[in-house]
């Protein structure tokens, strides 16, 4: 019976032993589902606070590589501002949508310090502009004809008129300018056909108001523009003629100032003037 006793007791200790270690339990997982939810709780204010200052939104967004397009088109085309919030920018989205314009080969979004955004874009490069079905458009390197609109109107500024050639003769001069530097394509304000000259029959009017008159095949001597310019007398309204077997170039009288129109022959004069430069200008 003693014994009966003993076992009863020591079974109801066991119980209450559980019962208090659940007790114990609950209580401590209380105490963790507690001090998480604080913890949670204020990392919750911390971010709504954060998010609610200036301080998370972009400092700042720079751009680079363009050359046609204005930092400000860039910028509209990524869908960036400054509002928005720096830890939410996505790059990859940003370079998808600058890269839908067609007038950018590549893109590339770079997070720096300072909430700092900067956009470098790859353009195509563009060689002039040319009426086509009642619209301006521009025409790349590649040969695509981009049509332009009202907000990219002024890109027609920054490049030449390119007009009166059949497409077979378009493509031979968008190859052959395509090879002459960003710089030489500022300085010239149009190209055109002219028939009168049979051999040197592309007319390019400067900026400077000068005239180069060279076959298609002579167009990349274009590169050698300043360093031929600056050997002959400034001035403007001159005529410059390229020989592109020889890559030379000389100037001469222009052929609306000769008698006939027909291709310039070279006096004494300039023959020595040439010969003087050639060495200077040879590239």
């Amino acid at each position: 019976m003693l014994e009966e006793k003993k076992a009863l007791l020591n079974k109801n200790a066991l119980f209450g032993l559980r019962r208090n270690k659940k007790e114990l339990s609950a209580f401590d997982s209380g105490k963790r589902f507690c001090f998480i939810t604080s913890i949670l709780f204020g990392f919750l204010i911390i971010a709504i606070t954060y998010f609610c200052l200036d301080v998370s939104s972009v400092y700042h967004i720079s751009v680079s590589g363009n050359h046609y397009l204005n930092d400000q088109d860039v910028v509209s085309l990524s869908r960036l501002s400054t509002s928005d919030r720096y830890l939410f920018v996505i790059p990859y989205q940003v370079e998808k949508r600058v890269k839908e314009n067609p007038l950018i080969n590549e893109c590339e979004v770079e997070m720096k310090d300072g909430r700092l955004i900067k956009i470098n874009v790859e353009e195509k490069k563009l060689i002039g502009y040319m009426p086509e079905n009642g619209l301006n458009v521009v025409i790349s390197e590649s040969d695509d004809h981009i049509a332009i609109d009202k907000d990219n109107f002024y890109l027609i500024s920054k490049l030449p008129l390119i007009e009166g050639f059949s497409p077979e003769e378009l493509k031979l001069i968008e190859k052959n300018l395509s090879k002459c530097d960003y710089r030489v394509i500022d300085e010239i304000s149009e190209i055109h056909s002219y028939k009168d000259l049979k051999y040197q029959n592309v007319e390019i009017i400067m900026r400077d108001g000068n005239y180069i008159f060279s076959s298609p095949y002579g167009l990349e001597i274009l590169n050698r523009y300043f360093d031929i310019e600056s050997s002959y007398l400034s001035g403007k309204n001159q005529c410059y003629y390229f020989e592109d077997i020889s890559g030379n170039a000389y100037t001469s009288a222009c052929p609306w100032e000769k008698g006939e129109e027909k291709e310039p022959e070279k006096d004494e004069k300039t023959d020595s003037e040439e010969t003087e430069s050639d060495d200077s200008e040879e590239v």
